[in-house]
């Protein structure tokens, strides 16, 4: 029998002796601890397979199952379609073995793809600071994992995925730069999501298993405006980019665009720094949008695609517009979907627009 089975099942998938994928056509096989998905044990083993996102959301992973049985450890990820089960397929990145299995993959290479070098980090929570309410950046000091580097290798805008306990396992956008010892993300707290909250109870010294870096969102053409759209904590990784295009001579002459929705002004945090960067780049500007604003507040009242609308409509046909630019754009799926819907009224392709869609 062939199947993938929910977690739910009963089947065993905590601790205790794995099983064997073999690779179809190839003779290839790895092993696989119980709980670990295919994806990462694959990684471990030398066989780098199709991946993305790492969390269920991009379906670039898909493979099919030839033979055994598989537990499905995230049987809501948005990825998986209902013809999935009839056609024998699943999600290397949410799949683990439930007996020996033989998977077919779209292709399997032996060294890492350049954009996404992923590896494991072992981090340790040593600060923790608060920016707005219930918002606080979190940094983590990496350690070494079976000779590992310690250094963070990463491109500004991808993302980590925290194993904040066992089974229990999320992704957050580094807002900080590539290079260094330590990984910072900015979080917010949401009662009733258990990754969240555990994230914001762990305690100083606290130290988890992290894997880096996953995503599809760095900077692409220099030669192009970049329009870089930021929701709620989805400034993490826009504020990875500025930083990063800010130290870059290669973006001096280029107009950047900052867009930064938020409900309030206390909850539109690191806006004092986005103004001192883009303060300090001669094409750069930044706009905020507050739901909620006092009488003080000079930007948009109301939500950030009314400011993109504006933008937009600035001398669309000019190479140095807005329109023509490269976006990038992080924030909650609704906030993406509407800004989506606005760029493609603006006429901006999807081959120009890179998003980090979290929730």
């Amino acid at each position: 029998m062939n199947a993938v089975h929910p977690a739910s099942t009963g089947v065993d998938v905590e601790g205790g002796a794995g099983f064997r994928v073999t690779l179809d056509g190839s003779g290839a096989s790895f092993p696989v601890a119980r709980g670990e998905s295919i994806l990462g044990a694959g990684r471990r083993a030398g066989y780098w397979l199709p991946f993305e996102c790492g969390w269920g959301s991009c379906g670039r992973c898909r493979a099919t199952l030839v033979d055994g049985e598989l537990v499905s450890m995230f049987p809501d990820a948005p990825a998986i379609e209902a013809r999935d089960e009839r056609r024998r397929r699943f999600l290397m990145c949410q799949s683990t073995p439930a007996s020996d299995v033989v998977i077919k993959a779209t292709k399997v290479d032996m060294a890492p793809p350049d954009e996404r070098p992923v590896v494991d980090h072992r981090g340790t929570l040593t600060h923790v600071r608060q920016l707005g309410p219930a918002i606080a950046e979190f940094t983590f000091d990496l350690a070494p994992v079976e000779g590992v580097s310690t250094v963070a290798h990463f491109r500004p805008g991808q993302y980590a995925v925290l194993e904040l306990e066992p089974g229990l396992r999320r992704c957050y956008s580094m807002a900080n730069l590539p290079g260094s010892g330590h990984v910072q993300f900015i979080a917010k707290r949401y009662e009733g999501r258990p990754g969240s909250n555990r994230l914001f109870d762990l305690a100083l010294g606290t130290t988890i298993p992290l894997e880096l870096p996953y995503g599809d969102m760095w900077l692409r053409d220099r030669d192009r405006p970049a329009l870089l759209i930021a929701g709620g904590t989805g400034i993490s990784a826009i504020l990875s980019l500025l930083r990063s295009i800010s130290r870059d001579p290669r973006w001096s002459t280029r107009p950047v665009h900052v867009l930064y929705g938020a409900a309030t002004f206390d909850e539109l945090v690191c806006w004092d720094e986005l103004q001192a960067l883009t303060r300090e780049m001669p094409t750069a500007n930044v706009h905020g949008a507050l739901v909620t604003a006092d009488a003080s507040w000079e930007g948009t009242r109301g939500f950030v695609t009314e400011t993109l609308a504006g933008l937009l409509d600035t001398d669309p046909g000019h190479d140095w517009s807005p329109a023509a630019g490269v976006v990038y754009l992080a924030g909650p799926p609704p906030m993406v979907r509407a800004v989506q819907d606005v760029l493609a009224t603006g006429g901006i392709q999807l081959d120009r627009i890179h998003v980090d869609s979290f929730g």
